[in-house]
């Protein structure tokens, strides 16, 4: 059978079948290397005055990582961190999630139908408390799991640096060792040019909103019903959403450009014009007057600094892509003898990115490293900045400012008169500061915030770094097996203690932690109030190695112990 439909194909060809290799008539993408040693030297109003670093600025981190050291680290499987996302959100709902078995990423030779990848979003704001602001992450995190790269790739906003980070979850896999690290900036920014998130146009064909792709997928994955907990099938709503969010997001880094480059170095008078009509304009949008006094004053300011050539909207919508195009059909199962679906191999990690670009590569016209136009360029005539500035502000965060004030908007307004000069500094706008800012003037209440301070997180870490070269017979192959995991590269700082640089320091920092030798005492501790506190956890994969491994687990655990020199120690 095989040789007859061999022969139709040739025939095909012989008339002109060239429909079996479309995508052969187009030009292809750009170098993905040479892309990024283009963003690496770019200049422009939306970087000007932000960090350009791989690692974020001292003192400053990704929310990804703040909610990560809260947690205690990095949770595992996969659905067990999407259940943390959900426990953020006020009603516990699930973030959005898609699954995408042949999209664009770097690493998208590793996802196919039976393991697609998986795309996350969250989309809350959380009420403040007494004591605190609310979360508001909408917008502003985003995570793609490939499972067969045993990677997350990471897009998690810094308020503090007024940008967005990119970092990579790698070995993420059962008996792997976790690594949260920051991304080569100027890799990431050839797709993600304008800074931020990224996401097709409708109607969406790589995602699982596409009938076709969904229907694969249920065909294709273990459980009819979907994929790690994520549906087979989802309704045009959930990629619609998420384009929404990847919107607000990008809109964040446009905010941070007017903010700092559309009001100058000198700009305090027009940054402080520009939070009033910002206020103003979350105060009562349906009522906000374009030509009022205050928005006309703010053009005025905007038009003695705004950058001559405008700032720009970046584009970060990528034209839609249907993976199947040619792939359905009797001729599209003649073009499957000779044509894969997808790109099959490729890169395992994004720091492989010669196993990338021996791929096929994509049509320019649909490849996310060529370049894209800006979708608009702002004058100074705009009030982009004052909407993109009030986006920042939560609803309870409003009405916290009505409580204050009765109502009364001429308040808030003297409010902003009375602030320092400090929050209009050209530097990143951040919600917090401003917030807690206008409260203090306002004389109302003293509120902290969960994602800020640093102080109790262990240092940021770039990618590429070599894993812990450990000498033969060291009581650390032990360690690594069980502990690693968990206590080496945890993004909170107290449970980091298996961090260094060099096998000497690693064991240095054990032998300073006298509270292992009793966190393995599994024959003293085992069945008293003290279990729960025992090492490897009773619910993790390490603590089930260490069963399965018989005597050989003892005896680990117990040279673990003996490396520890004190019996005592805190609990």
């Amino acid at each position: 059978m095989k040789a007859l439909f061999a022969g139709l194909v040739l025939a095909l060809i012989a008339i002109g079948g060239w429909w079996l290799w479309p995508a052969a008539v187009s030009p292809a993408g750009p170098d993905l290397q040479a892309r990024a040693a283009v963003m690496a030297g770019a200049v422009g109003p939306l970087r000007q005055g932000i960090a350009q670093t791989d690692l974020p600025p001292e003192g400053t981190r990704s929310l990804f990582d703040h909610l990560m050291a809260q947690a205690d680290g990095l949770p595992y499987p996969f659905e067990d961190l999407v259940a943390l996302l959900a426990q953020q959100h006020p009603e516990g709902a699930r973030p959005l999630q898609l699954l995408i078995p042949f999209g664009r990423s770097l690493l998208k030779g590793q996802a196919d139908f039976e393991a697609p990848r998986i795309l996350v979003a969250t989309d809350f704001e959380a009420a403040s408390t007494p004591a605190s602001l609310g979360l508001a992450p909408r917008g502003q995190l985003f995570l793609g799991f490939t499972e067969k790269a045993d990677e997350i790739e990471v897009i998690s906003y810094n308020e503090v640096a007024g940008r967005f980070e990119f970092q990579l979850v790698q070995d993420y896999r059962a008996d792997g060792q976790p690594r949260i690290v920051y991304a080569r900036r100027d890799i990431c920014l050839t797709c993600h040019q304008g800074g931020g998130p990224i996401f097709p146009q409708r109607p969406w064909n790589e995602t699982n909103a596409h009938p076709a792709i969904s229907d694969r997928i249920g065909r294709g994955s273990e459980a009819t019903s979907g994929y790690l907990g994520v549906s087979a099938a989802v309704p045009l709503a959930i990629p619609e959403r998420y384009d929404e969010l990847t919107d607000i997001g990008q809109f964040l880094v446009v905010t941070q450009g007017v903010w700092i480059n559309g009001c100058g170095t000198e700009g305090e008078p027009c940054r402080r014009q520009l939070l009033t009509e910002a206020l103003r304009y979350a105060w009562d949008p349906g009522g906000y007057d374009t030509r009022s006094a205050g928005a006309e004053r703010l053009r005025q300011l905007q038009a003695g600094a705004w950058p001559a050539a405008g700032i720009p909207v970046p584009d970060n919508d990528l034209p839609n892509r249907d993976p199947l195009v040619g792939h359905t059909g009797w001729l599209g199962r003649i073009r499957g003898l000779f044509v894969d679906i997808g790109p099959q191999g490729g890169a395992r990690s994004n720091e492989d990115l010669a196993a990338f670009e021996a791929l096929p590569p994509l049509p320019a016209a649909i490849d996310p490293l060529t370049p894209r136009p800006p979708r608009r360029v702002l004058t100074s005539e705009t009030l982009e900045g004052a909407y993109g500035l009030a986006s920042l502000f939560t609803v309870d965060d409003i009405r916290q400012l009505e409580r204050l004030t009765a109502g009364d908007f001429g308040q808030v307004e003297a409010a902003v008169i009375k602030l320092p000069a400090e929050p209009f500094a050209p530097e990143p706008a951040a919600r917090i500061a401003l917030m807690q800012a206008l409260l203090s003037s306002l004389d109302g209440p003293s509120l902290a915030y969960c994602c800020l301070d640093t102080t109790a997180l262990s240092p940021p870490q770039p990618v590429g770094v070599p894993p812990l070269t450990i000498s033969n017979g060291s009581v650390l192959v032990h360690f690594e097996t069980y502990c690693f995991a968990c206590h080496r590269g945890n993004p909170a700082a107290r449970l980091n203690f298996m961090a260094g640089a060099d096998e000497a320091e690693v064991l240095a920092r054990i032998e300073d932690s006298p509270k292992i030798r009793d966190a393995l005492d599994w024959a003293r501790y085992t069945g008293t109030d003290k279990a729960a506190l025992l090492m490897p956890p009773a619910d993790s994969s390490q603590h089930a190695q260490m069963v399965a491994a018989g005597a050989a687990g003892e005896a680990a655990r117990a040279a673990m112990r003996d490396a520890v020199p004190s019996l005592f120690g805190d609990w």
